[in-house]
């Protein structure tokens, strides 16, 4: 088993929701707003940081993710230059 962890910036969360579900992801939760700092910039969601994001967990089997993680960096190439999409996959030893 694997943890995605997703963060997204843009205005339509419902391109993240429809990849784990297209993919069976088998279950995800979405923390949003998100705020915080990185290499592309703040997202604070106040006038000087406009935006926020929207964070997805998911824990998957270890032979979706390869084909989840391709489809996300294909959606993350389709978005807008302002918007943002980042995963991190990690190691999980029980999901209980």
């Amino acid at each position: 088993m694997k943890t995605l962890l997703i963060v997204y910036s843009g205005p339509d969360v419902r391109v993240v929701e429809r990849l784990l579900d297209e993919h069976e992801a088998g279950g995800y939760t979405e923390i949003g707003p998100a705020r915080g700092a990185g290499q592309t910039g703040r997202r604070e969601g106040t006038r000087a940081w406009p935006g926020a994001s929207t964070v997805f967990m998911s824990v998957v089997p270890s032979e979706q993710v390869e084909s989840l993680k391709s489809a996300l960096v294909a959606a993350r190439a389709s978005l807008a230059p302002s918007d943002r999409l980042h995963v991190v996959v990690l190691p999980t030893d029980s999901f209980i």
